[in-house]
């Protein structure tokens, strides 16, 4: 199957089969796909787990038995602030993270503008939350083996107990 080009992450695969039972596919790594399903084709049945199996598209096993349908929920790559639709040019973070370009450029302007003092601030917040959304999926989704457990791992800032 195709991935569409503007994905971000994939948050969900549900599957419709041709008595309307719905099933959640559960995501796993193509190695586990390898060694779960070595032969493709030769059985079939009611697809249970899904990979990506490369940039550009990811499969399912066992192979379907009859038409399904499929439906995908994931996040929308949001569009470049840089790039024109026929042009490929632009910077990782201006392709990627437009909110976060601008709004620490809107923090650096303002100090040339005249101006309230709460747009300022509304302005830092919105930068704070972008960054922190940028560091979470770069912690988390892109950097550490979600598909073994299932759960993104940010460190938390905690209390010791020994402290009370």
């Amino acid at each position: 199957m195709t991935i569409p080009s503007y994905l971000r992450f994939i948050r969900y695969v549900q599957l419709t089969d041709s008595n309307g039972d719905q099933t959640f596919l559960e995501k796993k790594d193509t190695s586990y796909m390898a060694t779960f399903y070595d032969t493709p084709g030769t059985a079939s049945g009611i697809p249970k787990y899904y990979a990506n199996w490369d940039a550009n598209y990811w499969v399912v096993a066992p192979t379907p038995n009859s038409t399904n349908l499929i439906t995908l929920a994931y996040t929308k790559q949001p569009d470049s602030i840089t790039v024109s639709p026929t042009s490929i040019t632009g910077t990782y973070t201006s392709n990627k993270y437009q909110d976060l370009l601008l709004y620490a450029c809107l923090v650096e302007a303002y100090g040339y503008l005249k101006g309230p003092a709460d747009m300022l601030q509304y302005y830092e917040g919105s930068f704070k939350r972008a960054l922190q959304s940028y560091a979470i999926e770069q912690q988390g989704r892109r950097r550490r083996d979600e598909w073994e457990d299932g759960t993104i791992r940010t460190p938390l800032k905690s209390e010791s107990p020994s402290k009370y």
